[in-house]
């Protein structure tokens, strides 16, 4: 299934709005945060995962690595994606130009051939 960056930013936006009922009337600092949070949650399955492979102990506070499913890696992910799109909407920055932009600028700068 292929994802459509602007259907994708219309009902993100759309449900924050009308069912979570929290967009514009939230600081950028509310979005900023929540999207530190989703990378954070992240990161920190990441470093239980690599704890555990380098021989540490598999514990923790709420779950073990030996609980980290793809699945719940996979929703880490969404997650940041979803925040980072809100925050860039409320920015009027389209997550689109932003990516191809700096992609192709970075391999510009260092002289790579690959560009999107």
């Amino acid at each position: 299934m292929s994802l459509n960056l602007q259907t994708f930013r219309a009902a993100n936006v759309d449900r924050a709005i009308n069912g979570f009922n929290c967009y514009q009337n939230q600081p950028l600092t509310y979005w900023t945060t929540a999207l530190a949070g989703e990378v954070g949650e992240l990161c920190n399955m990441i470093k239980k995962l690599q704890r555990v492979e380098n021989g540490g102990i598999d514990g923790g506070s709420s779950y073990k690595a030996s609980d980290i499913t793809k699945k719940m890696l996979q929703e880490e992910i969404g997650g940041i994606a979803i925040y980072l799109d809100l925050l860039a909407s409320l920015l009027d920055i389209e997550l689109e130009e932003a990516i191809q932009s700096t992609f192709n600028n970075k391999s510009e700068q260092l002289n790579f051939t690959q560009r999107i």
